[in-house]
């Protein structure tokens, strides 16, 4: 994929992209009628989101440089009935629909002016954010998506910004909801500057630790390898997480 010499950096999107497609072209096509790790989805079906995604980008970049509708999605809907039809396209079909979906957004961004750039579009929470976002957006959509495949790829393979950027997303969800209560989270110096979130030693807090990876790994419901969890007392059993979304 070209990169434009203008607007944000899109190396780690394109990277993201290039990995997801090899990724799910090297799966047989039987394989896709099995589970992802995205709780209650099989590959089909996240395939067939992420392609969903790549069009609503492509159309939120496009009417908002148009000065026309700038939404990803008509409704939620609308989204979740599209994803439902695309998951039932032949294994051959849906590949080819995820690559040229991904190819479109590319295109799409390739034609922006730099004033452009700075345009808002229509988030998929219904919310005005800079056209800019939408770079940033598909590339942790990408890069999550890849180690939902379950296809080799885990969160030690996504580069550490959008790991670190992930985890930092589904805590501040979990504290919007009051779901951090009784919790905290703790990733090792080996990933860098040490992160941690949540009263660590508040009595009663669980803390869960290891990896960069390993913990937004659990953190996101995809894993529970190379976590542990300890309390003031001493070691403890490793909690469900809460619910990123």
């Amino acid at each position: 994929m070209s990169t434009a010499m203008h607007g944000p950096d899109r190396s780690q999107a394109a990277a993201g992209e290039l990995a997801f497609s090899r990724a799910a072209h090297a799966l047989p096509d039987e394989a896709l009628a099995g589970p992802s790790l995205l709780p209650g989805w099989d590959r089909a079906t996240l395939l067939s989101h992420v392609a969903g995604n790549a069009l609503a980008f492509t159309r939120a970049v496009t009417g908002a440089a148009a000065g026309g509708d700038t939404r990803m999605y008509d409704s939620r809907e609308q989204r979740n009935a599209q994803i439902a039809e695309q998951a039932r396209l032949a294994p051959a079909a849906l590949r080819a629909l995820s690559d040229d979906a991904a190819a479109g957004l590319a295109a799409a961004w390739n034609v922006l002016t730099p004033e452009q750039w700075s345009l808002s579009f229509t988030n998929g929470q219904g919310r005005p954010a800079p056209l800019a976002g939408t770079v940033k957006g598909r590339a942790r959509e990408i890069w999550v998506h890849l180690v939902d495949l379950d296809a080799g790829p885990t969160f030690a393979d996504v580069p550490a910004d959008i790991t670190d950027a992930v985890l930092r997303e589904v805590w501040a969800s979990w504290v919007a909801r009051g779901a951090d209560e009784g919790l905290a989270i703790s990733t090792e110096a080996s990933d860098g500057a040490p992160l941690t979130l949540g009263a660590a030693e508040a009595p009663g807090v669980v803390l869960v630790t290891g990896s960069l990876a390993a913990v937004t790994g659990w953190a996101t419901g995809r894993t529970r390898d190379g976590v542990t969890a300890v309390t003031a007392a001493g070691p403890a059993p490793l909690p469900a997480a809460p619910d990123w979304i």
